[in-house]
């Protein structure tokens, strides 16, 4: 039955899969993706590093990429510093033939993420869409949306799948009435002030549905441990759909460290024994070998 549950969640991931909008996948070339553009005109005190291509140096707005990828050759790099209150960074990311997209049918905005350094979830740039208007079809930017109540904080060197429901943007206090069926790009934005020095690779960025986001994101909310805060010992506590994946599960700490590491075959219950581990926050890395969902624990 276990096994049947999982292929017929598998038929119909393939099945969807052709309603994935995908914004970004690679870059023009592993220093540069010419359809992300930064607004270098409105960064006052903040920093946020851009390129020009290797045809045009007049074009100094670009968004850099970089080698460390989720998937592919390039990720897009953001290397920044937050600042306040005359400025703010904005890269706004369009498909590489700068099409409009129907995103109506899908259920999530998603991406993946990759700090060099530990990220609280509520520094995690804000995010919003650049659409068209019904009323005379021009481009403008929907509200930025904080979408730290979505996501969990990112621990060091780990590529972590972020996601926020298309429903939040789409129902969102639009400046205008928006046509959804024409979106021009994915926009991140500024969220903080701290003027901490930040490098995030970012991607993998598209829309979906939530059945194409893999089996284990499936059952990410059934995920949990407990108990949390833990003095010595937690359990793992995974859903009997996942019983037959083969999991590999790591505990590590905040600069991206592996300090454990188990691997699931046939159980429910994983025990994780932080009995040694120092007083502090840890992150429940488990993967099936494609997906990744990272939870969250406080050792007392």
């Amino acid at each position: 039955m276990k096994n049947l549950i999982l292929i017929c969640l598998w038929l119909v991931s393939s099945l969807s899969f052709a309603q994935d909008q995908v914004f970004f996948s690679e870059g023009t070339d592993a220093t540069f993706y010419d359809q992300g553009i930064v607004d270098v005109a409105n960064l006052g005190n903040s920093n946020f590093e851009h390129v020009a291509p290797p045809c045009c140096p007049e074009y100094n707005d670009k968004m850099p990429c970089a080698t460390t990828a989720y998937t592919g050759n390039t990720s897009l790099k953001f290397h920044y510093t937050s600042a306040s209150p005359s400025g703010v960074w904005k890269a706004t990311i369009f498909r590489n033939d700068w099409a409009d997209i129907d995103v109506t049918s899908n259920n999530y905005l998603t991406f993946y993420l990759y700090s060099t350094t530990a990220l609280p979830k509520e520094a995690l740039p804000k995010v919003g869409m650049r659409v068209r208007r019904i009323d005379n079809d021009s481009e403008e930017d929907t509200e930025y949306f904080n979408i730290a109540d979505y996501n969990t904080d990112i621990p060091a060197n780990t590529w972590v799948k972020i996601g926020l429901p298309l429903s939040v943007i789409m129902n969102g206090v639009p400046a205008a009435t928006y046509n959804f069926t024409k979106v021009k790009a994915v926009v991140f934005r500024q969220n903080d002030d701290d003027l901490l020095e930040r490098t995030l690779f970012i991607d993998d960025i598209k829309t979906t549905n939530e059945v194409v986001n893999g089996i284990l994101d499936n059952y990410a909310s059934k995920i949990s441990i407990a108990p949390n805060p833990v003095i010595d010992v937690a359990t793992l506590n995974l859903p009997a759909e996942l019983m037959d994946a083969k999991l590999q599960i790591s505990i590590i700490n905040s600069i991206g460290n592996e300090l454990q590491h188990y691997t699931s075959s046939g159980e429910s219950l994983i025990k994780l024994d932080l009995s040694s581990l120092a007083i502090g926050c840890y992150f429940i890395r488990v993967s099936d070998g494609k997906e990744v969902i990272v939870k969250k624990v406080i050792k007392q």
